[in-house]
């Protein structure tokens, strides 16, 4: 078997997407020692090597004497300085030498990430070496996503906040000449961010993950009954949208948008639906997909029968059940939803970071939107205010939008430098998006698209940002009056085809995984309980030991068999994130001593494993009741199928 063949045997099993486009790439050019500036040669030792033309001249990124040699030293050198942490990013792979050392060398409970942007090297390494420590070792993810975003998504995909001890980055100085070997830099600073936002808000995400996870079971009716976003995709190529948020200089120029509602389709953030109303002006769709309860108040009492909501089931219920007009279901496609758009079929992904401006945005961009116009755009605090009036946080709230509040909350500020040159302050949070948006517009799937700041105040600028009046957008980019509400209606109506008996199928088999996780986690107490019974009549006999050590194993293993179903496993990491943080915490600090296993380490990590399973127990009994809910609103569509056919 050749190696590509071996090697994408062994992908298949981990990623689907990146075997199928291997395999048809394999089809089209076969098995070249050369492509893309890339060429695998014989090194002197026999192995193969690899080098690069840049320049016109032949750079090598193995040694072309003894790469497997340079491999194991590189490893070594490697391991030393990386520190510890149970999550490993490699930063390039070349033709894989290095990175399987050093894989070959780390815990096998690791989580792996291989970013590797170069495709033609990744594939040239496909054709000619074998991966196999690479493919299999346990979970492990490589993407050759050559965009920041794509890769970004794989690493938070993959991430788990309860295991979460660290990150290791490898990365080898003879990459740094290859053509995105900046994109390594840049990666590895999103990455250190979203830890360091992440290890100082690990209370609030905990809680998040579980009430996204619920919302999306519960908001399972407006999924079947919706149509998705899959149809609005390239829906609106070439025509303008504007973004609509709530930042404080949407006042200076909110009055002309009156001007588009034939000229442009009008995407407004929930937060600014209410300051839109107030001007008269009614947007064509409202984005929202932020899951915590206080968002669903800008959607409240709002009544816009002819508004189409784009809404990912994260949301809120209210904010779906309470909206009057038609709606279309979007996908995050993490948690939950890739199972949903797996049994279901792809509601069409949009991408989210944090903000509903860019999940906004990426809507614009899947649509097809060009220009893409940016309003109320801020990022940042100008005069002294967070928001624009009018908001739900000031008419119902009743609170002072404005940086003076935030300072006395101690929130820390950062000072930029605006549009026109001018100081602004703004937070970490708005920061980072305005870092996001900057890096997402250089993505390839916007290149040549127009994208226009017309915000009039704020930070958003950049060498892929045209920064304008609104005044002066409209007039020379949104001339034409099109059929905004026609083209909505039109994707609409294509409704949503469901699978109803694939439906109840698949259901069935998530509650008969949740109910025998239910039935581990029994087990596993049962476990905990003889254990500590055994380790009190412990008489120090041979006999004795034995009866320990045998109902330890069974506590130990009863674990395994709760998460045999790895997409129902997350489904349950997801609704029991404090237990499960609990429970890793505790086993961390909870070390054999110099007796090694002693009666007492085996106590301490009984407790531990009595908050997992009592913890886990619990989410599974949450989870069930609504998946039953799922199940019987699948049986009843079928019987409707079939008593409409009848």
């Amino acid at each position: 078997m050749s190696h590509f063949a071996a090697n994408l045997e062994l992908l298949r099993r981990s990623s689907e997407p990146l075997a199928a486009r291997l395999e048809a790439y394999h089809d089209k050019v076969g098995d070249p020692t050369e492509l893309g500036g890339f060429a695998v040669e014989p090194a002197r030792s026999g192995a193969l090597t690899l080098s690069f033309q840049r320049d016109g001249r032949k750079i090598y990124i193995h040694s072309p004497y003894d790469p497997q040699r340079e491999a194991e030293q590189y490893a070594e050198g490697q391991l030393r300085e990386a520190g510890s942490g149970n999550f490993t990013v490699f930063f390039g792979m070349g033709l894989g030498f290095g990175m399987q050392e050093v894989l070959s060398r780390l815990p096998a409970e690791n989580r792996v990430l291989v970013f590797e942007p170069h495709f033609e090297l990744f594939y040239l390494a496909f054709c000619h070496v074998d991966l196999s420590t690479l493919l299999t070792h346990n979970q492990t993810t490589v993407t050759c996503d050559s965009s920041i975003q794509g890769a970004m998504m794989m690493y938070m995909n993959m991430f788990e906040l309860a295991t979460f001890s660290g990150v290791q980055f490898f990365s080898n100085p003879a990459f740094e000449v290859l053509p995105q070997a900046p994109a390594f830099d840049e990666f590895a600073q999103r990455i250190r961010y979203e830890m360091t936002a992440i290890s100082g808000n690990i209370q609030t995400l905990m809680v998040m993950g579980e009430m996204q996870q619920t919302n999306i079971i519960l908001n399972f009716p407006e999924i079947l009954d919706n149509p998705p976003f899959q149809h609005l995709i390239k829906r609106f190529s070439g025509r303008p949208a504007v973004i609509v948020s709530a930042g404080p200089s949407l006042e200076k120029n909110v009055q002309l948008l009156t001007e588009l509602d034939e000229r442009a389709l009008i995407i407004a953030v929930d937060t600014s639906v209410r300051p839109l109303l107030a001007a008269g002006i009614t947007p064509h769709a409202v984005v929202t997909g932020d899951p915590q309860e206080l968002n669903s108040r800008h959607l409240r009492g709002i009544d816009l029968p002819e508004t189409y909501l784009i809404a990912e089931p994260q949301s809120p219920i209210a904010s779906l059940r309470g909206w009057t007009g038609p709606k279309f279901i979007c996908s995050f496609h993490d948690n939950l939803m890739q199972w949903v758009d797996r049994v279901l079929g792809d509601r069409g992904h949009v991408l989210v970071w944090g903000s509903v401006a860019v999940m906004a945005y990426d809507v614009a961009v899947k649509i097809g939107a060009d220009p893409i116009v940016f309003v109320g755009q801020d990022l940042s605090f100008p005069g002294g205010r967070t928001y624009t009036s009018g908001t739900f946080f000031e008419t119902e709230e009743k609170q002072q939008m404005t940086v003076e509040e935030l300072q006395k909350k101690g929130t820390a500020l950062i000072e930029m430098t605006d549009i026109y040159g001018q100081p602004v302050q703004t937070n970490r949070q708005m920061f980072a998006y305005f870092n996001f948006l900057r890096n997402r517009m250089a993505d390839p799937d916007v290149r040549g698209r127009l994208i226009i700041n017309a915000t009039e105040g704020g930070i958003l600028q950049g060498p892929h940002i045209t920064v304008m009046p609104l005044r002066e957008a409209i007039d020379s980019h949104m001339r034409e009056a099109f059929d905004v509400r026609g083209m909505l209606a039109e994707a609409h109506h294509q409704g949503n085809e469901t699978n109803y008996a694939n439906l109840l199928i698949e259901t069935d088999r998530v509650i008969s995984a949740l109910r025998s996780a239910l039935e581990y986690c029994r087990q596993g107490l049962n476990s905990v309980e003889r254990t500590l019974e055994a380790i009190a009549a412990d008489d120090g006999s041979a006999a004795a030991k034995s009866e320990v050590i045998t109902h330890y194993n069974r506590m130990l293993a009863a674990r395994k068999h709760t998460s045999s179903n790895p997409e129902v496993s997350k489904m349950i990491e997801m609704a029991n994130q404090t237990g499960m943080y609990c429970f890793a915490r505790g086993v961390k600090t909870t070390k054999p001593g110099e007796d090694g296993y002693s009666n007492e380490f085996l106590k301490r990590s009984c407790y531990h494993y009595h908050t997992l399973y009592v913890s886990t127990r619990d989410a599974v009994e949450r989870l069930i009741p609504p998946f039953e809910s799922v199940r019987d609103a699948a049986r009843e569509r079928v019987q409707a199928e079939k008593v409409a056919v009848g």
